[in-house]
């Protein structure tokens, strides 16, 4: 664990942010096999928010000379949310039936395992909670591609 009130409160930012990005995909991945698109579209807008945190919590890790681990880890899943923003609700591009989809699904999952990582660094016990989230957000996405007639 980190050494001072304000690590541990980023850190603990960052974790949230981990598991609720975790929790959102698991929401988002139930609502597509019953239909419900609004539901998924509200989900997928809060999670893209989460952006704003996990940008914060990189600043201050910067500006407080963390280690580096601190300040790439996230920015991954920044990167991630911010490419998710442009092609599902600016260019509204229906990249998932294109070859775009693979690039997309790995720094997908590039992100969330730094997110595991960024939490284990910090405390076992984030990180085995981290991890919890991340496989019921896979059982939600096995799921729904099932579920969905893919299978």
């Amino acid at each position: 664990m980190t050494s001072t009130i304000n690590e541990r409160t980023v850190d603990w930012v960052v974790f949230i942010s981990a598991n609720l990005f975790n929790l959102f995909i698991f929401c988002i991945m139930l609502s597509r096999p019953f239909g419900l698109e609004c539901l998924e579209k509200v989900v997928g807008i809060l999670n893209i928010l989460l952006v704003i945190p996990l940008t914060v919590a990189v600043i201050l890790n910067f500006a407080s000379g963390r280690d580096w681990w601190s300040i790439m880890l996230p920015l991954v899943m920044i990167a991630f949310l911010i490419l998710e923003l442009l092609l599902d609700y600016v260019l509204r591009i229906p990249f998932r039936e294109t070859s775009l989809l693979w690039p997309y699904l790995a720094l997908f999952y590039l992100s969330a395992w730094m997110m595991i990582g960024y939490t284990f660094l910090v405390d076992k016990t984030y990180g085995f909670i981290t991890l919890i989230t991340y496989f019921l957000s896979l059982a939600a996405t096995a799921y729904s591609y099932f579920q969905v007639g893919h299978g």
